[in-house]
């Protein structure tokens, strides 16, 4: 703010601080009668809140709006990090940074900074770590990302993400790490789809959660346009004649519900329909009189599986998963289901890459020989011939399990949302087109994780017998 004295820029700060609509209708570019009910119910709920989530349908001014609360954050709270993401470059740059970038241009007092695509920095002219910046989330360079994320410190930080059904759950789960004094977290988007952590966000009561639908629009609601940009009745008529006032496209894209619907491709989800009816999803116990196996897949984002087999079936009592943790971390994680639940654990089922030699160069030992150093004992996997093939195994092998809907609430999320990777360039809104391979969005890790359990089974590598008195008193002399 380099042509405003001092103590306006202090009171413009202190103001802005209490009225964001205050600051962005005559600090930045937003006329006043442009500044619609929901823009301000947005404002403030970022003002006063810490997590806030946001179901939009299209066309509602989401991205102006959030463009326009990371610069009141940045220029209110000093010293500050904004920090935002989306799924694509495009979205990051020509989307909702575009909107950043005309909104510091055309502000009505000169904000200062040092500006590029997507980037503003105000430590050129200040001296203390004080910026904004963006950057998508990309499936093979999320481990990267998620580092970056728990790196930022600052006194004052606001994280948007911006479609947030895009965003993949390592993001999501390093955002919750961020450590601040004063922190803001704002993700909000169109939500595509039943799965997924901005579904989840919006029916968890820890969030703040809104709704901005077409029909609550000025333009909708006077059959005119009075604000520029915002969708109103053309398009709500087009989506309600085309699908349907009750269908899931028109509930998504005009009322900002979520859909009802998981991704387009899932592999599993007709599955879980059809066991779902038949009982096999509820309450399942963990049984004293039967071994659990610890089923992995190993990466920077690690899932677990806890499979008691019985009989013929196979009772899915757990799933677990994190990100950057270390081996001993899971370990400890194992120690403590013995002591408070009353595991008694049988072999760690481990994918074969587990004994790869990657880990050895930092640590000095494969991640399998860290697992039975510490005493637990560890059966590979063969290597998988065909994915396809093995998801086909797994379709089949799920008629077989039992979940418990309460501990492996998220592991069946991930396994109804695993899905198909769709060729863009060839579908179409209606007619979708698939290359054949899984999508590499999040679900992944706990699908390849259960996919390990069917092939374990299928090679007979679990116990089905109960255990004797006698192994017991063994297990619980090795383990006490």
């Amino acid at each position: 703010m380099q042509a405003v004295k001092t103590n306006e820029v202090l009171e413009i700060m202190e103001r802005g601080r209490k009225d964001p609509a205050w600051f962005l209708t005559h600090i930045l570019d937003v006329k006043e009668e442009y500044l619609w009910w929901k823009m301000k119910e947005m404002c403030n709920s970022v003002r006063d809140h810490e997590r806030v989530t946001i179901g939009a349908g299209h066309g509602v001014s989401k991205t102006f709006s959030m463009a326009r609360l990371a610069l009141w954050f940045l220029y209110c709270y000093y010293p500050s990090t904004v920090v935002t993401t989306a799924p694509t470059d495009n979205q990051v740059k020509n989307l909702l940074w575009r909107e950043i970038r005309a909104a510091h241009t055309a502000a009505r007092v000169p904000l200062g900074g040092h500006l590029t695509t997507q980037m503003l920095d105000m430590q050129r002219e200040t001296g203390v770590i004080w910026y904004a910046t963006g950057f998508s989330t990309k499936p093979d360079t999320v481990t990267q990302e998620a580092t970056a994320f728990q790196g930022i410190h600052n006194d004052h930080v606001l994280i948007i993400f911006d479609e947030a059904a895009g965003i993949l759950p390592e993001i999501w789960r390093a955002a919750e790490h961020i450590g601040a004094p004063f922190k803001r977290f704002v993700a909000v988007g169109n939500p595509t789809t039943a799965g997924g952590e901005f579904a989840a966000s919006l029916k968890d009561k820890t969030y703040h959660q809104m709704r901005i639908a077409v029909t609550d629009t000025p333009n909708f609601k006077q059959g005119k346009t009075v604000i520029p940009g915002l969708y109103g009745r053309e398009y709500e008529q087009r989506i309600r004649l085309k699908y349907g006032e009750d269908s899931d496209e028109y509930k998504v894209r005009v009322l900002g519900l979520v859909s009802a619907k998981h991704a387009e491709g899932a592999y599993y989800a007709k599955t879980f329909k059809e066991i779902r009816k038949q009982g096999r999803v509820g309450r399942v116990r963990h049984d004293p009189n039967h071994l659990v196996y610890p089923v992995w897949d190993v990466g920077y984002t690690t899932a677990l599986w806890f499979v008691q087999p019985v009989g013929t079936d196979f009772h899915i009592i757990k799933y677990y998963e994190d990100s950057g943790l270390a081996i001993k971390d899971y370990v400890d994680l194992f120690d403590e289901l013995k002591r408070d639940e009353g595991y008694h654990f049988g072999d760690n089922i481990v994918p074969c890459d587990m004994d790869s030699n990657a880990l050895r160069v930092i640590t000095g030992q494969t991640a399998l020989e860290t697992l039975r150093n510490l005493n637990y004992s560890a059966k590979p996997l063969k290597m998988e011939g065909s994915i396809s093939e093995g998801i086909i195994r797994t379709t089949r092998f799920l008629h077989r399990c039992w979940f418990d809907d309460e501990n492996c609430e998220l592991g069946i999320e991930r396994l109804e949302s695993y899905h198909e990777r769709k060729n863009k360039a060839m579908s179409t809104e209606d007619n979708p087109v698939f290359t054949g391979v899984p999508e590499k969005d999040g679900p992944e890790h706990g699908a390849d994780a259960f996919r390990y359990v069917s092939m374990a089974a299928a090679s007979n590598m679990f116990s089905t017998s109960e255990t004797s008195k006698s192994d017991w008193q063994a297990l619980k002399e090795k383990y006490a």
